[in-house]
C-alpha cells in the first residue's frame, strides 16, 4: 500500500489504458496514479498483463486505446527513447547486461543512450565523456555498488547484477521508475537489502513494481 501523501498531480497517469492481441485483451480500462514518494505494486499470475502494461507506460508497445500523461502532458503512443528522455526509467524482466563490461560500462553506456550521444560526437567531446562517467558512478553509489564499479558485470552475483539494472536506470536521470520483477531470483539476505534500496529509492522517485 502506498504510504499517504499530501494532494498532488501525478507524475504519471493513465485513463482506461488498453492493449488488444488480437481478440485478447491484455490490458483492459487501466486507469493509475503514480506519484513522488510512492511505490506501488501490480501482482498477478503469469500471463496476467502485467509487463504488458509495463511495456504501455515505457513505449515499447502502442496502446489500443486509452491515454498516458507524464506531468499532465498527454505522451500516448511516444516511443521507447522518447520516454526514456522524458523522464521514464525501466528494468526488465531479465537480467539486460553486457556481461564482458566492466558495471560503470555497462552504466555509462545506458545514460549515453539515454542522452541520445552517437559515439562518434562523444569521442569529439571529452568534457561530455566526463559527465558520462561521473553520472555512472553515482547511480552506482546511490545502489551500493561502487566498490564494484571495475568489476566485470557478469562475475556480479545475481543480487549485485539486479541492483546494477537499477543503476542503468537511473543514469538516465528519471523520475519514474518501472521495474518488472527485480526481486525474482533472489535469496532472503539479498532480497530483504533490494527492499530496502527500493523503499529508499521511492522517497525520490514514483516508483511501479511488478511482481
Amino acid at each position: 500500500m502506498p504510504e499517504p501523501r499530501a494532494a498532488s498531480e501525478p507524475l504519471l497517469a493513465t485513463r482506461a489504458l488498453s492493449r488488444n492481441f488480437g481478440g485478447l485483451a491484455a490490458v483492459r480500462e487501466v486507469s493509475i496514479e503514480l506519484h513522488k514518494g510512492e511505490l506501488h505494486a501490480v501482482i498477478g499470475p503469469n500471463g496476467a498483463g502485467k509487463s504488458t502494461l509495463v511495456n504501455l507506460l515505457s513505449g515499447h508497445l502502442m496502446p489500443t486505446a486509452g491515454t498516458i500523461e507524464l506531468d499532465g502532458r498527454d505522451v500516448t503512443g511516444e516511443p521507447a527513447w522518447r520516454m526514456a528522455q522524458l523522464g521514464i526509467g525501466r528494468s526488465f524482466q531479465r537480467t539486460n547486461l553486457l556481461a564482458a563490461l566492466s558495471a560503470l560500462e555497462n552504466v555509462r553506456l545506458s545514460a549515453q543512450a539515454v542522452a541520445g550521444l552517437p559515439l562518434t560526437r562523444l569521442l569529439r567531446d571529452a568534457k561530455r565523456q566526463t559527465e558520462l562517467v561521473d553520472a555512472a558512478f553515482r547511480a552506482l553509489q546511490r545502489v551500493g555498488l561502487a566498490t564494484s564499479a571495475h568489476r566485470q558485470s557478469g562475475l556480479l552475483s545475481h543480487g549485485e547484477q539486479r541492483q546494477l539494472e537499477i543503476a542503468m536506470t537511473l543514469a538516465g536521470n528519471p523520475r519514474v521508475l518501472l521495474l518488472d520483477e527485480p526481486l525474482a531470483g533472489m535469496g532472503p539476505e539479498e532480497g530483504e537489502r533490494f527492499t530496502h534500496l527500493l523503499k529508499d529509492l521511492a522517497r525520490e522517485h514514483a516508483i511501479l513494481l511488478i511482481e
